[in-house]
């Protein structure tokens, strides 16, 4: 089925949360399935996993692993949105954080392949998302840049990773966990051990229409800080990269 090589902790909340909203099963399980997709099929397209495996494969066989891991970044929606941007990402991030060694993506998708575009490998890449194929991916491509394989899974309603690392992604998460648990992304955020958290929204939808949608997430994101939604983080500096909103936040 579909959804086979999704997280099952994640597939049993939303059937669960499902079949108590609804009295027939059957309707249960259709309002699951377009829960499902929202989450994740609508950022996939094609036999993306299939591709990365054979992409990886020139990686071990040879292949330049930066250049490979480019064209495995074009496979998925996010990241190919990114993928032209990442030199400035990076050395905005950098100018703020300086040289980290340890990282921590949650809701990582395909951003982890883009580890050799920052300016310094780190010594460690822990990486959390909810298809279990797209883990074993990555800790394949871990293993052949010599990082320690430290992919793996998570259903970030209920789950809180508790690696100690300098710095950690959040990208465009926050959206996605508060359409699911209101006040749940922010208190992931305020939850998670690191040093420097880079935060960011899409400036745009994925069929391309900005609607607002950058001066909206600044005004809610602001507003959860000032607030104190985030706990001792401060924001450190926010730009727009591309078709992101970036935020960098310090403890």
């Amino acid at each position: 089925m579909k959804y086979d090589n999704l997280y099952p902790p994640l597939i049993e909340r939303v059937q669960n949360e499902e079949s108590q909203k609804h009295k027939k099963a059957a309707d249960g399980i259709k309002a699951a399935k377009t829960r499902l997709h929202l989450l994740y099929g609508a950022y996939n397209s094609g036999n993306i996993h299939k591709k990365t495996d054979a992409l990886l494969t020139k990686i071990e066989n040879g292949d330049d692993a930066k250049e490979t891991a480019a064209a495995i970044m074009k496979l998925h929606a996010s990241t190919n949105e990114r993928l032209p941007h990442l030199s400035e990402l990076y050395s905005f991030i950098e100018e703020h954080t300086g040289a980290v060694e340890s990282i921590l993506d949650l809701g990582c998708g395909f951003n982890p392949f883009s580890v050799l575009f920052m300016p310094a490998l780190p010594k460690i890449y822990h990486a959390y998302d909810i298809d279990m194929r797209t883990r074993d991916l990555l800790n394949r491509f871990f293993s052949h840049i010599e990082l320690p394989q430290a992919a793996g899974c998570a259903d970030l309603i209920n789950e809180t990773p508790s690696h100690k690392v300098d710095l950690a992604f959040m990208s465009k998460l926050i959206p996605v966990l508060e359409s699911q648990a209101p006040g749940r992304g922010f208190e992931l955020a305020r939850s998670i051990n690191a040093k420097f958290l880079v935060i960011t929204y899409p400036l745009k939808s994925l069929g391309g229409k900005e609607k607002g949608m950058g001066k909206n997430y600044a005004a809610r994101f602001e507003n959860a800080v000032t607030g104190g939604m985030l706990g001792d983080f401060v924001v450190v500096d926010s730009k727009n990269i591309g078709s992101e909103l970036i935020y960098i936040i310090k403890r």
